[in-house]
């Protein structure tokens, strides 16, 4: 299930309506409807209108996902798995950043080779003219 998937599915366990939800979280009309991720942020704001949302269900796929409110000791928890989250798609964009950055040079030298080898073609053609 994408991330947008499970909150339409806790939604649907709820009862609660996707406009109610936009309504209480803030969000646009179609936003569950629209992409499969929902990042940090969004998700921060979710947990605070749903509290009862298990962080560990949703990040980790573990536990139910319904908090027990007798049990609501785990937010110490929670914050820990959004901040390990927070960490790790940053370890991640850094290394797209890096990857990119590797393509972009890799595509630097190819043209300079096409140029090149272009060139090498172009002599003989106007040489023998």
């Amino acid at each position: 299930m994408t991330d947008k998937e499970k909150i339409i599915y806790y939604l649907d366990y709820k009862g609660i309506s996707k406009n109610k939800f936009y309504k209480k979280t803030g969000f646009s009309t179609g936003f569950l409807d629209k992409g499969s991720s929902l990042g940090v942020d969004n998700l921060r704001i979710i947990i605070d209108n749903y509290p009862d949302l298990s962080l560990r269900w949703f990040v980790m796929g573990e536990g139910e996902m319904i908090v027990d409110e007798k049990n609501d000791g785990n937010i110490f928890s929670d914050i820990k798995i959004l901040e390990e989250l927070a960490e790790e798609r940053k370890y991640t964009i850094m290394l797209q950043k890096n990857r990119i950055s590797d393509l972009e040079n890799q595509i630097r030298e190819l043209k300079k080779d096409y140029q090149h080898i272009r060139r090498s073609v172009e002599k003989p053609a106007v040489l023998e003219k």
